[in-house]
């Protein structure tokens, strides 16, 4: 710190870190090189937060905890448990599970992580809090991908996430998506200052080396000048990376350490403990250590920790492999209550056969399975095999190892171990096996992205040796796993590979490059190409199944039902299966958005019951994605959250980013269907960032109409509007009509002038409204909210009355009943409603009150003594007497008009 209290050299990088308190910015990753000087600023924000009246939690990962699968977020949730109780069932159930109150397997990643998001939101009623996570590259996967889940979806909370992370550092978890703050080395003036500040008297030659040979780095600043004054030549070795020469003077103070307690610290590095008994306390006072500046101990609770990560290091470098054995083993009693601690220390500890180990270590495997932990249970089942005594059980604990490996998304592992198990025989590397194999991981298993990588090598090895069959076959699986994973990553090699054979492939891969892809970037002749392709003679049944995949990117899939259905009948049995399959679930998808639900309940059990019988593991999931949308928009909430938790388990693994794009979308349409708005606007920021689109993500523009109502709905009115405006300015209206369609009434719905009337009867009058219902009713619902709004009652319960009509034909009682709200509140007054009343027989007021309340036909029929056809016929003509189309309506028409007339004769 300077006089100020400024950190030296870092202004810039203090006032960006200050955004998480007084901009929008919500979450953000500090990067830097191992003593950069990350630890700092974030201790420097912490206080500055506090004096801002924010409440601030600060975890710092250890990397002994690495392996152990929610580690770190058990430790960020403790502090929060007072607030476990206020979460629905389903979420409270996640929490307990992870911090292993309750038996139960893994949550899925979206359940536990909306969880996890409400209990921040909750803890920041009070104060705003900042939650401070120090190397978060040492991060155990399961809880990074929760946190990052929530971090990017912070936009309304009083919460704000900030991550220390070491440049370079291998890690595994995925910090895409958040913004990144990289601190360089402190500039000459700025090093010079510090070292001064340090270490002020230093003699002039002493300080040119130390700034020479700590080249800006604020940690090298702080150790070195000790170390070369005594003639260390540690410190100054040009052949080290400066980490390395750091942990080399971390090394000479531990030498000068007693042994017992280097040995505490070999603990405190291989655990993250420093003792004896976990319950007791600390063995040793580490006295030694502390003058060392090696470690420091926290007057809270006792605990100690390293000053630096570079002392760990340098503690476990130095210790020879015995002393590291001796101490795991020491560990494994120390964790005797902890089954997965203890697994991993007997497995480091062990180096002869031992059956009784290995079985314990295969034990915690099983366990580590049910936490979400399947990387660690995979290399706990191979370790235990290396320690078996018997080969029959070595041979089958790898085996359970692959089988873990494999249902987990593991498929590179898998197949190694496959490969170890004599299982994998003859020339993997040949095109034509590449493609099978591929084909197999992509539909069998799902696993996107060894399957890209697969085929890309080969592609780029061998791809101007093969013939052009061979060759447009591997494009053509390139192309379905791009598509399955709507990962811009994956799509730009995807991009690159096809460009440079783009002379030997047929113009109809070429397309599905272009509407499979990046959509929007062709949006204005997309279709057009589309219906122009289909007029080429001489398309073989593969190339009309991508034309039809095409189409329906393009909303025009409406015009080749026919072909869909024939070739589905044809193939489905014993034919061309996979492309059966994706018509079946391009089938799916039309009954979709055409308003067939009905039909589209048969098409999915049927495609459920092939995909189990054909082992095509990834179309079963594909059907759960598809037809969850359907149960969001009929309000059967339980249902979509079911399939969408199931499907986010096992695809987000597997890379498969289409799938839970669509589960986000079902769970973006149930959060609106129910009136939830603020959870549909965190599952929108799931799928788009407001006034953008993602790149090869369709669905990011598809819901583009969900977005912009749970913004309006959510008060988030100007990035409502700027996600509107964008959709007009990205052409997305150029896909097809109906997208046209959703984008004018995205623009109706946040025009806060006259200009949205003409708008909306824009949306309400494309030409291919109708044949997109749930659209058109949701459309004409806003319209009509908007009529009555401003005064036009008489053109509000057309509208209205329009979009209660579709919502009850498709079947969607959420939206039928805001609907009818709405119409009650456009209905005509009570003087002229009583008129009405008046105009109708005693025999049809009755019959009208009994509708009203709710019986059927045949129910009242019952009661007056008549068939349920003559009551029928008495309601068409109630109808037109009330002014109201629907039976929904019929109760506030009864209201309006106040209490019937008792003198009326009977």
């Amino acid at each position: 710190m300077d006089s100020n209290g400024e950190i030296i050299g870092r202004a810039r990088q203090t006032g960006r870190l200050m955004g998480l308190l007084t901009d929008d910015l919500r979450a953000l990753v500090v990067e830097g090189e191992a003593g950069i000087g990350k630890t700092v600023l974030l201790d420097d924000l912490g206080r500055r937060a506090r004096d801002e009246g924010w409440s601030v939690a600060r975890h710092e990962c250890v990397e002994a905890e690495r392996r152990f699968p929610y580690a770190a977020l058990d430790r960020m949730l403790r502090p929060l448990d007072a607030y476990v109780h206020a979460l629905p069932d389903h979420k409270r159930r996640a929490v307990d599970t992870v911090l292993g109150r309750m038996v139960g397997d893994a949550p899925a990643v979206m359940l536990l992580g909306m969880a996890v998001l409400d209990l921040l939101v909750l803890a920041s009623v009070d104060s705003p809090l900042l939650l401070v996570v120090d190397d978060a590259h040492w991060m155990d996967a399961a809880s990074g991908v929760v946190l990052l889940f929530v971090a990017r979806r912070l936009s309304d909370a009083s919460v704000s996430v900030v991550l220390g992370v070491r440049a370079g550092e291998p890690t595994d978890v995925d910090f895409a998506g958040i913004e990144h703050l990289e601190l360089p080395p402190l500039d000459p003036g700025s090093a010079a200052e510090l070292l001064d500040a340090r270490h002020p008297g230093l003699r002039p030659a002493l300080r040119a080396e130390v700034l020479r040979w700590a080249v800006g780095n604020p940690l090298a600043l702080t150790e070195m000048p000790a170390s070369l004054a005594a003639g260390s030549t540690a410190a100054s070795r040009p052949e080290l990376p400066l980490p390395r020469r750091l942990e080399r003077v971390y090394v000479q103070r531990l030498d000068r350490l007693p042994q017992e307690e280097r040995s505490a610290l070999l603990l405190l590095a291989l655990d993250g403990v420093a003792e004896d008994d976990a319950e007791t306390g600390l063995a040793h006072r580490l006295d030694g250590a502390r003058a060392a500046g090696l470690v420091e101990v926290h007057a809270a609770d006792g605990r100690a920790s390293f000053r630096h990560p570079l002392v760990r290091s340098a503690v476990v470098g130095a210790a020879s492999s015995e002393q590291v054995r001796a101490a795991h083993l020491r560990l494994a009693d120390v964790r005797a209550g902890d089954s997965l601690r203890r697994a991993h220390h007997l497995a480091s500890a062990t180096i002869e056969p031992d059956e009784t180990v290995a079985q314990e270590i295969q034990q915690a495997a099983e366990r580590a399975v049910r936490r979400g932990g399947a990387s660690v249970a995979v290399s706990l089942l191979v370790r235990a095999a290396a320690l078996s005594e018997h080969a029959d059980r070595r041979e089958r604990r790898l085996a359970d190892a692959a089988y873990v490996a494999s249902q987990a998304g593991l498929l590179d592992d898998a197949a190694t171990l496959l490969g170890r198990l004599d299982r994998v025989n003859g020339d993997l590397t040949s095109p034509s096996t590449v493609l099978t194999d591929a084909y197999l991981r992509l539909y069998g298993d799902g696993a996107v992205l060894p399957a890209h990588r697969l085929v890309v090598d080969t592609l780029q090895r061998h791809g101007r040796d093969v013939d052009d069959d061979t060759l447009s076959r591997l494009v053509n699986v390139l192309l379905a796993i791009s598509m399955y994973s709507a990962d811009p990553v994956l799509w730009e090699r995807t991009e690159a590979v096809v460009d440079e054979h783009a002379e030997r492939l047929g113009p109809v891969l070429l397309l599905v490059r272009d509407v499979g892809g990046d959509l929007l970037r062709h949006a204005d002749t997309a279709r057009d190409r589309v219906a122009a392709a289909f007029t080429q003679p001489g398309h073989g049944p593969r190339e009309l199944t991508l034309l039809t995949l095409c189409a329906f990117f393009v909303d025009s899939l409406e015009e080749h039902r026919s072909f869909v259905e024939r070739v589905v009948a044809r193939e489905v049995e014993a034919g061309a299966r996979a492309d059966a399959m994706t018509l079946l679930h391009l089938t799916l998808l039309d009954q979709t958005v055409s308003g067939r639900w009905d039909d589209a309940a048969t098409t999915y059990a049927r495609g459920l019951e092939l995909s189990a019988r054909l082992g095509f593991e990834m179309y079963n999931y594909l059907y759960r994605a598809f037809y969850a949308r359907i149960l969001a928009q009929r309000g059967d909430i339980a249902g979509a959250r079911e399939l969408g938790l199931a499907i986010d388990v096992w695809a987000r693994p597997r890379g498969l980013g289409v799938l839970l794009q669509h589960v986000e979308g079902a769970a973006l349409a149930g959060s609106l269907a129910i009136g939830a708005y603020h959870d549909a606007w965190t599952h929108a920021l799931g799928l788009t960032s407001p006034g953008s689109f993602r790149p090869y993500v369709h669905e990011s523009f598809h819901c583009v109409l969900d977005v912009v109502e749970a913004g309006m709905a959510t008060g988030h009115v100007d990035e409502a509007r700027l996600h509107a405006q964008a959709a007009a300015a990205h052409h997305v209206g150029a896909v097809s009509p109906r997208m046209n369609m959703l984008c004018t009434a995205a623009l109706a719905i946040t025009e806060p002038t006259a200009e949205a009337g003409r708008l909306f009867t824009s949306a309400v009058g494309n030409a291919t409204a109708l044949a997109f219902p749930f659209d058109l009713a949701r459309i004409s619902l806003a319209h009509g909210r908007w009529l009555r709004r401003n005064k036009d009652l008489p053109a509000a319960r057309i509208a209205l009355t329009r979009a209660v009509e579709l919502f009850e034909s498709l079947g969607s009682p959420p939206w039928a009943e805001r609907a009818a709200h709405e119409l009650s509140l456009a209905g005509a007054s009570g003087a002229e409603a009583a008129e009405r009343l008046a105009g109708l027989t005693a025999q049809e007021l009755r019959i009208a009150e009994l509708a009203a309340s709710g019986l059927s036909n045949k129910e009242i029929g019952a009661q007056l003594y008549l068939s349920p056809r003559t009551v029928g016929t008495h309601l068409y003509r109630i109808f037109p007497k009330l002014d109201i189309t629907s039976r929904a309506s019929l109760r506030d028409a009864l209201g309006a008009a106040g209490p019937a007339d008792a003198s009326r004769p009977s």
